[in-house]
């Protein structure tokens, strides 16, 4: 009679350890890297946890659209952790959660001790890890001074007051000053994500100060933010002057020079399995937030073959299959 309780108290546990749990991904807007983590993160999930429920919610851009989302799915109970897909998606969600005991891990987010997410200070972060979505910025200025040669070079930037694009520029900004050949223009529009009408006034003020730009430059300069993740920056942009660096791997299939990311599927797979270790019982703040260590490069040779560009062996040879035409 007691082996029968043991037996059915054991499987009542693990029927409660084995019931499906809830993942929210809320993705700040659909550009090119953001869905694309989002396809790694669903694929590892199912593949390792098939009891994993995930809904996916398109924030597009609007801060209002995400925190209104955030906020009726906590009323009702409806997710057990949130993912969080870009650095306007992670600042909400901070908000929104913060001291409510629920689990956040955030993704394709390039500054987070600059979005608030990482703060020693505040006890609430301590339900918050994920992976860093940056490379190191002076690796790409290297790149722009073994292609060229020492050669001067007039970058222009032109990007929105998003957060990650000023912390982007910020850093460029400051490595740039070890390289007198590397001079940078940039214009700042403020990103107003009121609404949709808003936001794409946001955008067209940006490719309008690129063209007034253009006459001062050589090239164009992508940064990290919803402006130049957007699928028509590097078409438009390249019809005023080359695109000098693409935000990823579609910028430099489309025509930028090159690029260098963290690899996207595995950020995506470790994003994964870092939500399935808390959801498993694991403590955010046992599992460290970090950057992914495998990184990719890209070019596209059709691009360096019309600006008279000799790409060296070495960088071919770390691109490896990365290299378009």
């Amino acid at each position: 009679m007691l082996l029968v309780r043991i037996i059915a108290v054991f499987t009542l546990v693990m029927a409660l350890n084995s019931e499906a749990k809830n993942v929210l991904i809320v993705e700040t807007l659909q550009v090119p890297i953001i869905t694309t983590h989002t396809k790694h993160i669903m694929s590892t999930l199912k593949r390792l946890d098939e009891l994993v429920n995930v809904e996916v919610f398109d924030g597009n851009g609007q801060s209002s659209l995400i925190e209104s989302h955030i906020k009726q799915q906590l009323a009702c109970d409806c997710f057990d952790l949130l993912v969080a897909n870009g650095t306007l998606a992670a600042k909400i969600g901070n908000k929104v959660l913060k001291n409510k005991g629920i689990p956040m891990v955030f993704i394709t987010v390039a500054d987070p001790e600059g979005a608030g997410l990482l703060l020693k200070t505040d006890p609430s972060n301590d339900f918050i890890t994920g992976k860093v979505y940056s490379v190191e910025r002076g690796t790409k200025l290297e790149i722009v001074n073994q292609l060229f040669h020492r050669k001067e070079v007039n970058i222009g930037i032109v990007a929105t007051s998003y957060s990650a694009a000023l912390t982007d520029i910020a850093r460029i900004e400051e490595i740039a000053k070890d390289y007198n050949n590397i001079q940078l223009i940039k214009n700042i529009v403020e990103y107003n994500d009121g609404n949709t009408e808003a936001l794409k006034s946001t955008y067209t003020q940006a490719y309008s100060n690129a063209e007034k730009m253009k006459s001062k430059i050589d090239f164009f300069w992508s940064v990290n933010g919803p402006f130049s993740e957007k699928s028509e920056f590097v078409p438009f942009m390249s019809g005023l002057k080359p695109v000098l660096y693409g935000a990823n791997i579609s910028s430099v299939k489309q025509g930028a020079l090159f690029t260098v990311i963290p690899d996207p599927k595995e950020a995506g797979a470790e994003v994964a399995k870092m939500a399935l270790r808390i959801l498993n019982g694991m403590h955010p703040s046992h599992i460290e937030a970090g950057s992914t260590k495998k990184n990719i490069l890209a070019f596209n040779i059709k691009t360096a073959t019309s600006l008279g560009i000799v790409i060296p062996f070495s960088l071919l040879k770390l691109a490896g299959e990365h290299v378009y035409h």
